[in-house]
């Protein structure tokens, strides 16, 4: 099996008080690829971007695609051993670096499939950026209207082709997606150096992004919502299950109160334990 893509990590200058400098991971592609034998079969693989390989929760075991053992997936494969598991997820992942990189856990065997996937593709990381140090409201505003004419025009077409791969590759499995978290609270802080608007415009086109991931999943498998869970829990909440801009590399992910009583709660109500396994 091919190894994983390296991934490009350009490095964000932001003038926030004394000139904070702050990377959001970037990346190309991810995790293990192409055919596979079915003795590479694994019964739950857990497939896509940084929100499934635990960008947030550091450390990290994997030096290429940020996969912690504190991710919802880790965790649910720890608490389901009789599940042989295939970490596939890689941060920066979109839903062609999937197709084309990580499906080789996949197979008659595999049992159960998890994905969150769509983020990369409007460009999440280059949005925020121009959110964060635009001069002037407009120029974020469009950034982010850009981002919600994909959702509208070209990510549905993106989401059932991964979606029908995925199953095409591992037919007797159950797909979960996972959505994405709303990221700020209303109220402001340094952790989310965004002004009302600009904080408002990126949660709504996160709505809008996770209306396109549920739509379209529930063809296919099963949608688990995760931004009900995360509510009270933004960046800027008094407990937050997100980390703000001071976590450098983390900034804008779950962190580990995130991923076990969001993502995983989220996936445990969608697919409970494998008793049935």
């Amino acid at each position: 099996m091919l190894s994983r893509a390296r991934k490009l990590r350009p490095a964000l200058a932001l003038p926030v008080a004394a000139t904070l400098l702050i990377t959001i991971a970037a990346a190309s592609a991810a995790g293990t690829t192409d055919a596979t034998s079915a003795a590479d079969d694994r019964q739950y693989v857990a497939l896509a971007d940084s929100y499934s390989s635990g960008v947030g929760a550091s450390p990290y075991t994997d030096g290429d695609c940020d996969q912690s053992a504190h991710s919802y997936a880790a965790q649910y494969a720890r608490n389901n051993p009789r599940l042989s598991f295939g970490f596939s997820a890689c941060s920066g992942a979109t839903t062609d670096d999937v197709i084309a990189h990580q499906l080789g856990f996949l197979g008659p065997d595999t049992k159960l499939v998890t994905v969150t996937v769509g983020g990369d593709n409007l460009g999440f990381t280059s949005t925020l950026e121009t959110c964060i140090t635009a001069l002037h409201d407009s120029t974020c505003e469009d950034a982010v209207a850009k981002a919600r004419e994909y959702i509208k025009t070209t990510l549905p077409g993106k989401l059932k082709q991964v979606y029908g791969d995925i199953l095409a590759a591992a037919p007797n499995a159950n797909l979960v997606v996972l959505g994405y978290p709303q990221l700020f609270a209303p109220s402001f802080c340094f952790e989310a150096p965004l002004d009302a608007n600009r904080r408002g415009w990126i949660n709504h086109a996160a709505v809008q992004l996770n209306e396109a991931i549920g739509n379209t999943a529930k063809t296919y498998g099963a949608y688990a919502p995760v931004d009900a869970l995360f509510d009270r829990h933004r960046v800027c909440d008094d407990d937050p299950w997100l980390n703000g801009i001071t976590a450098v590399d983390d900034a804008f992910h779950p962190n580990l109160a995130g991923y076990t009583d969001g993502y995983l709660k989220a996936l445990t109500g969608a697919h409970p334990a494998a008793a049935t396994y």
